[in-house]
């Protein structure tokens, strides 16, 4: 096998505007593709700084997804540093807590995806 890492996943949302601004915006992503599509809809990616998988911002029907609310974790190294500063662009975090694996919370997006954000121990770092 040559696979190397994940390219990207998919989130439905209801605006690609709306949602890259929050992502950009709010949560520091870079927008690393926003064009009009051959059939005239977009193809908006946007990723952490320095990520190798990217989140494609989807506003169309894909085959074999349904709609609806996803979940995803993200990493930080600075779990209180983010959520003062999230808070400060007025996303609505909530309390941090300890876990087994690290420190942890979560928030959601404009569409309603759960976005887990964890600052993990040594039990709970994924090694690289």
């Amino acid at each position: 096998m040559t696979i190397t890492h994940v390219q990207f996943l998919t989130l439905p949302v209801a605006d690609h505007a709306r949602a890259r601004d929050f992502y950009v915006g709010k949560l520091g992503f870079d927008a690393l593709v926003d064009r009009r599509t051959p059939e005239g809809g977009r193809f908006v990616m946007v990723a952490p700084k320095g990520a190798q998988t990217g989140i494609v911002l989807t506003d169309q029907p894909v085959t074999g997804i349904e709609p609806g609310p996803r979940h995803f974790q993200l990493q930080t190294t600075d779990l209180d540093a983010d959520v003062a500063a999230l808070r400060a662009a007025g996303v609505e975090v909530a309390d941090p807590e300890d876990r087994p694996w690290g420190r942890a919370t979560s928030l959601r997006d404009l569409d309603g995806h759960t976005l887990g954000l964890l600052e993990p121990s040594d039990f709970g770092a994924v090694p690289r």
